[in-house]
């Protein structure tokens, strides 16, 4: 196991995912010999769970001088939060996000199969999406949390960590700010060589305009140590990166406008089919079905069911212009969508 030292009693150390894009999460630990903070889990299976065990037997991280963070509610970062709950260890994740996780699969899952079939996506493929998907099949079941808000203060390691609110990627997702450091742990709100995955959520009017929004705070943060969830801390700095995901928005809006408007009567599912996705596939037809899912989920975040359409200005979503309300899995007038 490669433990790095990123900061001052801030360590961190790779948790594979197998079979996964993402590749590794990136499990971060402060600690001074005092109480200690680990961030983020893994999925919930044997490879995953091997490496985390790994990773804080050698820092020698125990229930009794460590606590957890989950920055959201993904299975690649809670997956195994009930395990450790179990073993004795505090758990600790934004309030919104804690809510979610913790639901039952039936009821957690319920509302998006049935906008999925409604917006276009044939039942063989929801099929294999839920037979597929890491989010479902290595999620960690219900474990109990202190549910934290916005504002609260964690202090580990000579850091006064605040939580910030950055929904988005998902409702509830917190990063962890110290001011007087300068640093950021991110979670998965700003990744530095892939653009991370903005879906419909239920209850959620605008998780791109959240997300929007959450990219301008980092914008006004002085920071000098960006730590991501995923993958490299890259050489932008956080402003830089946070401007150029917003550009990048604005492109894939722009693109599934003109995507809609040059194939009237489309459904969401077919849009998703046209747009343009960084992955390794032939066509739509040919995609993972989990990364279907997600491009799927990203493609509705961007469509009004009501036929109007969202257009970005000014690094903010409004509301512009409507037709005729669009029929129950189609898009006669559109948005966009980000890539996976």
């Amino acid at each position: 196991m490669n433990i790095e030292q990123v900061a001052d009693n801030i360590y961190t150390f790779p948790i594979v995912l197998p079979n996964n894009p993402l590749k590794w999460l990136n499990c971060y630990v402060v600690s001074s010999g005092g109480r200690n903070l680990l961030i983020d889990t893994g999925f919930n299976r044997p490879e995953c769970r091997e490496a985390l065990l790994d990773g804080m037997r050698q820092l020698g991280l125990t229930a009794d001088n460590t606590d957890i963070f989950l920055t959201h509610l993904h299975s690649d970062h809670t997956g195994n939060a009930a395990y450790l709950a179990g073993e004795g260890f505090s758990v600790m994740m934004g309030r919104t996000d804690h809510r979610v996780v913790t639901m039952p699969q039936s009821e957690k899952h319920r509302e998006t199969h049935a906008r999925f079939l409604r917006e276009g996506m044939p039942k063989e493929d929801l099929a294999l999406w839920s037979a597929k998907s890491p989010a479902i099949k290595f999620a960690p079941g219900a474990f109990p949390a202190r549910e934290l808000d916005d504002g609260d203060v964690l202090c580990y390691g000579g850091y006064e960590l605040r939580c910030l609110a950055t929904p988005g990627h998902t409702p509830g997702h917190l990063c962890l700010f110290d001011e007087k450091r300068k640093l950021i742990f991110l979670g998965d709100h700003v990744l530095f060589d892939i653009s991370p995955n903005i879906c419909a959520w239920n209850g959620v009017p605008d998780s791109l305009g959240d997300y929007l929004r959450s990219l301008e705070l980092m914008k006004s943060l002085d920071i000098e140590t960006a730590l991501p969830a995923h993958r490299a801390r890259g050489e932008l700095t956080l402003s830089e990166r946070a401007q150029q995901l917003i550009e990048h928005h604005r492109l894939r809006l722009n693109e599934a406008e003109r995507l809609v408007h040059e194939n009237p009567g489309v459904t969401a599912y077919e849009l998703a089919g046209l747009m343009t996705w960084r992955i390794r596939a032939k066509n739509w037809t040919d995609f993972p079905p989990s990364q279907k899912g997600f491009a799927f989920g990203e493609t509705l975040d961007f469509l009004q069911v009501s036929g109007c359409a969202l257009i970005l200005t000014g690094g903010m979503l409004s509301v512009t212009g409507a037709s005729a309300p669009a029929r129950s899995g189609s898009a006669d007038r559109g948005s966009g969508a980000s890539s996976a």
